[in-house]
C-alpha cells in the first residue's frame, strides 16, 4: 500500500523549502529528536530529502533527567535510529530537577531553557546554520490557547513562529501546519518506530491539561478548533510583526537616547495611534529592563494614561525594577537606576581666580578678578552662563550652593521673586533644580542663578574699578 500520508508530508516540506528558501546545498541541520512520533518523522523527512537538496543532518537528543529509566531508554532508542540511518548522533544528560531548584523555574520552562542551550551548543560544534524542530499544528493550538487563558496580547496570539533567528542560527519548524495525527499515521505507514512520553499524560502540567481537557471540551462548539487556533496564530503573527516594525520606525523618529535615559515629547506621543503608544512604551521598557515581561498590559496602560491624560506638567511614576517615568513640562523621560535627589552643597569662593567643580554635575564654575578698564562695551554682551559683578561691592566669601526652601532673589526692575517661581517660569525641569548652583554673597543674598537670571546686587557702574567675572563651563557630555 502506497504511504499516501507520508508522501503528502514530504511534498509539504518540499514546498516550504522552496517557498521559504530554507536549507541551501551544503547546509548542516541539527534535528532535535525526542523519540516521539513527531520528531522521528522529522528525522526521516530530513534524511530522505537530504540527497535531493544536498544538506547534512545531525541528530540531537537531550535527556532531561525527569524520568530516569524511561529517559535512558529513549536516549538509547534515538541513538539506534540515528545509527540505522547513518546520521551522526549527539546527546547530553542534564539534571533538570536540580536546575529548577537553582533557578525557581517550572518544569517545562526549565526543560525548554536547557534544551535550547544544548541545541545551540551542538549547532556551534558542527558550524550548523539551522536547527529543525518538530512542533506541529496541535502544539500551536495548545500554545495559543494557553496564552489566551493567561492573558496575552497580539504577540502571544502569534504563537510559535515557523521560522526565526536566534543567536545567528535559524530555528525552523516545517510541521507547524501538520496535525499530529498525520505525523503518527506517516510513521505507521512507513513502519517507523517511535516512543511515547508518559509525562504527556500527567495533568499537573498546564499544557497537558489544555490538550487533554480544555481543547476537547471546546471542540464541542467548534470541531475545527485546532486549525482555527493555528490560523489565528498565522494571521496574528505577521500583523504583530508589522506593528512592531511601525513601532521601531516611530521610536527612531521620536525617541532620544542620552546617558541611559529615553525621552520624547508629549505632543508627538499623543499624536500617535494608541496601538503604537503601547508598543512604544513596551519597547522602551525592553531596552531598560532584562525582565521586561513583568510589565504587563495593566502597567503599560497605566503609564500611557498618565502621559496622555494627566494635566500636571511635572510628575514621576515608579514603574518597578528601578525604572521611573518622569514628565518635565513637554518631555517624557524613562530612566533606570534613579538614585533620588542630589545632596545639598555649599562651596565658599574666595577673592581669587579659580575653577570650581559643581557638585552633582560635570559642569564647572570659572572665577576671574579683572580690572574693569580691561573690558570694553562688548563685554556686556554676555550669555546666560556668564555674569559680571563689581568686585568692590561684593562681600566675600561668596558661596556656590544648592537651592533652599524659601529662597528669593531681587531682580532688576522686577522686585523680589521666589526662586521656585523663577524656575517654574523658566521651565527648569524638577529633576534639575536641586543640582542647579546659586551664587550668594556673605550675607546670603542671591547674586546670580547661572543660566536663569542675575540679581540687582553688585552691579557695575562708571566708577567701578575691579570686576568679578564668572562663567559656568558646561560639560561636553
Amino acid at each position: 500500500m502506497e504511504p499516501q500520508t507520508w508522501n503528502r508530508l514530504l511534498d509539504h516540506v518540499r514546498m516550504l523549502v522552496q517557498q521559504e528558501k530554507w536549507w541551501r546545498p551544503g547546509s548542516c541541520i541539527i534535528a532535535a529528536v525526542s523519540g516521539g512520533p513527531d520528531s522521528i518523522a522529522l528525522l526521516h523527512v530530513l534524511h530522505q530529502l537530504s540527497p535531493e537538496y544536498g544538506w547534512s543532518v545531525i541528530c540531537a537528543h537531550m535527556n532531561h533527567g525527569f524520568r530516569p529509566e524511561e529517559s535512558a531508554a529513549e536516549a538509547r532508542f534515538v541513538e539506534a535510529e540515528a545509527s540505522a540511518l547513518s546520521i551522526p548522533f549527539e546527546s547530553e544528560q542534564v539534571d533538570a530537577p536540580a536546575y529548577m531548584q537553582q533557578t525557581g523555574k517550572g518544569a517545562q520552562e526549565a526543560a525548554r531553557e536547557l534544551r535550547y542551550r544544548f541545541l545551540h551548543n551542538i549547532a556551534a560544534k558542527h558550524s550548523a546554520d539551522s536547527i529543525a524542530l518538530a512542533h506541529h499544528m496541535d502544539d500551536q493550538a495548545e500554545t495559543v490557547m494557553m496564552r489566551i487563558i493567561r492573558g496575552t496580547g497580539p504577540d502571544g496570539i502569534g504563537g510559535i513562529k515557523m521560522h526565526r533567528i536566534e543567536k545567528n542560527v535559524e530555528l525552523v519548524r516545517p510541521f507547524l501546519r501538520i496535525y499530529k495525527a498525520d505525523l503518527i499515521r506517516s510513521c505507521e505507514e512507513c513502519h517507523f518506530r517511535y516512543m511515547n512520553d508518559s509525562s504527556n499524560e500527567l495533568r499537573k502540567y498546564t499544557r497537558n491539561r489544555i490538550r487533554l481537557d480544555v481543547l476537547p471540551f471546546l471542540e464541542q462548539y467548534n470541531k475545527q478548533l485546532v486549525p482555527t487556533l493555528a490560523r489565528l496564530a498565522e494571521i496574528a503573527g505577521p500583523e504583530s510583526e508589522y506593528i512592531q516594525q511601525q513601532t521601531e520606525a516611530l521610536y527612531a523618529e521620536l525617541v532620544k537616547e542620552k546617558e541611559g535615559s529615553f525621552s520624547f515629547s508629549v505632543t508627538s506621543f499623543v499624536g500617535a495611534h494608541v496601538a503604537l503608544q503601547r508598543r512604544l512604551i513596551k519597547l522602551i521598557l525592553n531596552y531598560l529592563s532584562s525582565t521586561a515581561e513583568q510589565f504587563d498590559f495593566a502597567k503599560i496602560e497605566l503609564i500611557r494614561q498618565q502621559i496622555v491624560h494627566s494635566h500636571l506638567t511635572s510628575w514621576n511614576l515608579d514603574i518597578g525594577d528601578r525604572i521611573i517615568c518622569v514628565r518635565e513640562y513637554e518631555d517624557i523621560r524613562f530612566m533606570q537606576d534613579y538614585r533620588g535627589e542630589p545632596e545639598p552643597f555649599c562651596i565658599p569662593l574666595q577673592r581669587e581666580n579659580a575653577v570650581i567643580s559643581i557638585p552633582g554635575s560635570l559642569d564647572q564654575m570659572e572665577i576671574r578678578l579683572l580690572e574693569w578698564k580691561e573690558y570694553d562695551s562688548e563685554a556686556l554682551q554676555l550669555s546666560s552662563d556668564e555674569a559680571l559683578f563689581d568686585a568692590d561691592l561684593t562681600d566675600f566669601p561668596l558661596y556656590l550652593r544648592s537651592r533652599r526652601p524659601g529662597d528669593t532673589i531681587r531682580l532688576l526692575g522686577s522686585g523680589t521673586k521666589k526662586v521656585k517661581n523663577l524656575f517654574i517660569d523658566a521651565k527648569i525641569p524638577l529633576s534639575q533644580r536641586d543640582s542647579l548652583p546659586l551664587l550668594t554673597d556673605h550675607h546670603g543674598r542671591i547674586l546670580w542663578i547661572p543660566g536663569v537670571r542675575r540679581s540687582q546686587e553688585a552691579l557695575l557702574h562708571p566708577g567701578s574699578v575691579h570686576c568679578l567675572y564668572m562663567r559656568r563651563i558646561k560639560s561636553a557630555k
